[in-house]
């Protein structure tokens, strides 16, 4: 018996009508949430140092303290990038190789690429706002913050740890991408790939994450999952009767 949900999301991605405000909207609520740190943060950790001491600390987290690799926070800005790279540029070559052979017209490859771009950028804005939303009601102390609480925690930003933005958007892209290219009947090995360079890709972002003393262990997982489900849902979203594209173009592309 097949689950309707994970059945759908090997259907043609399309835009729908209301798609416009699903694209403006979620980026106007994160810059808004981002912007308004230094109103609603409060630096707990600067008044009261007592409050921010390991024993606080979730024990599985705890290893997090002591932690700034600076090497490793390069990295995870890396694989970051790269994943967001991935995401753009295989969603274009996939249409244009296909128009160049002549399986499709250019212009359903265009309206093809411009569909995947804008579900892309939506999982990333919804992600980002989602993110930013959480972080503003848990004003979880990064983990460098407990070794210097006066100081570190002194600054609005650094009460940002939960849940991980780096990985959040690693996440939300290769999952956008591998459900993309699932709608669009890409074959079963090239998803296989996909997907072990989403997980790879997840894996390493938070990995660095953690070991440059920025993110708690639970703070990358969280991270993982908040961003897969989001593009999941933003995917599925796409998946309905209600849409605004429809290439003339029969075979999925």
């Amino acid at each position: 018996m097949k689950i309707r949900w994970l059945a759908r999301l090997t259907e043609k991605p399309r835009l729908r009508k209301s798609d416009l405000i699903l694209t403006l909207l979620p980026p106007l609520i994160w810059y808004a949430a981002l912007s308004s740190r230094p109103y609603l943060i409060e630096t707990r950790c600067a008044s009261s140092p007592e409050e921010c001491v390991k024993a606080s600390i979730f024990t599985p987290d705890q290893i997090s303290l002591g932690m700034l690799n600076g090497k490793a926070d390069e990295l995870s800005f890396t694989t970051q990038k790269l994943s967001g790279m991935i995401a753009v540029s295989l969603p274009f070559a996939w249409h244009f190789t296909y128009a160049a052979l002549g399986r499709v017209l250019p212009g359903a490859a265009l309206v093809g690429f411009a569909t995947d771009s804008v579900i892309l950028f939506q999982s990333v804005a919804v992600n980002g706002a989602v993110n930013e939303i959480t972080r503003l009601i848990v004003q979880r102390p990064r983990p460098f913050v407990y070794g210097d609480p006066k100081t570190q925690g002194a600054n609005p930003a650094h009460y940002t740890s939960f849940y991980s933005g780096h990985t959040s958007f690693a996440a939300a892209t290769m999952t956008a991408l591998v459900l993309m290219l699932l709608g669009r009947g890409a074959p079963s090995i090239l998803i296989a790939l996909l997907a072990s360079a989403d997980f790879v890709l997840v894996f390493l972002t938070g990995f660095f994450r953690v070991l440059a003393g920025r993110h708690f262990a639970t703070d990358v997982l969280a991270g993982a999952l908040a961003g897969s489900l989001i593009a999941i849902g933003v995917a599925l979203y796409h998946r309905r009767q209600d849409t605004l594209t429809d290439p003339s173009s029969k075979k999925r592309q």
